[in-house]
Parts: C-alpha cells; structure tokens; sequence
C-alpha cells in the first residue's frame, strides 16, 4: 500500500471512530468486507497492509472483534470470525471463494445493516466500478448508521472512500 492509502486510511478510521455516538471505548467490533470478484494476490495484500496499518495506528486495534464478511453474490455472503492478526498473516483466505459474478452494492448495504448493525468500523475491500441498480434503495439502506461507518478502498483508486461523500 502507498503511502498516500495509508494515510488516507487512517484520517478514514479516525473520522469513522470519532463520529458522535459511535466508538466509546472498550472492545472495537468491525468488518472488513471482501468482493470475491477480487484476485486473491491483490486480497491478501491489501487486506495484509490495512490490518499492518490498523494495528500499528492504534491500541485500539490490538483487542479488536473481527468480522470478515466474504461478498460472493447478492445472495451468498459468508461471515468469518477471525483475529486481525490471521488477515494481516493471509491465513484466512485460503480457502478464498473466487466468484467474478456481478453483484449490486444495495444487497451487501442489506446485509451489513441486518447483521453487522454492532461493528463500528465496516472497510469494504471492492472494484473499481460499483454495481448500484437503484440508487434510492442505497441511500435508504445507509441511513441512519452505515453512512457514517463505512469506508470503501476500491481497486486501481488511490485512498480510502467515506461513504457519506462517496458518489459512485
């Protein structure tokens, strides 16, 4: 990761963290959400580099609940619970479900808002081009909360995304 990503993934988690009624200490929960439309080297690298950037950030970081949500289909997204520590190593995605199929970020925005309502913190790791099918359904899945927790770090796009100001 550049210098310029990391930097803008910290100043990213930090607005997220220091959202009024978000964080307030104790143990972090979050997600880190993965396109399976993405190639396994470039997962395990940028997912390496942000979990190297999160920890060395932070203490915050260093005891943190870990959500790593694999986005296959508009159908199938499978949960993992793992350690920061296991994405920065790569462990966890060697069983990685590859699947280039098209998917539409209004089903992934579906998903985090009924079952990852807790997390703090959702990073989705994604390509370039976004497939939205309705724009309206977005903007109401993202209110109240996902708005303001969200970051997106799309492939080929320098720097993290807050999806408050992300027009796709």
């Amino acid at each position: 990761m550049e210098l310029l990503g990391k930097m803008s993934l910290k100043n990213g988690v930090e607005r997220v963290l220091h959202v009024p009624g978000n964080y307030t200490g104790g143990i972090l929960e979050m997600t880190i959400v993965v396109d399976c439309a993405l190639p396994e080297e470039y997962v395990r690298e940028t997912a390496a580099d942000v979990a190297a950037v999160l920890r060395s950030h932070s203490e915050i970081f260093r005891n943190v609940r870990m959500n790593l949500l694999f986005w296959e289909s508009d159908q199938r997204m499978e949960n993992r619970i793992v350690p920061l520590s296991i994405v920065q190593t790569g462990r966890c995605f060697e069983k990685y479900p590859a699947t280039p199929e098209e998917k539409a970020l209004e089903e992934l925005l579906k998903n985090l808002k009924l079952f990852h309502a807790r997390s703090k913190l959702i990073l989705v790791l994604g390509e370039e081009k976004l497939l939205i099918r309705d724009r309206d359904v977005m903007k109401r899945e993202m209110q109240p909360f996902l708005g303001k927790k969200s970051l997106f770090f799309l492939r080929n796009t320098p720097g993290m995304k807050w999806i408050r100001g992300f027009h796709l």
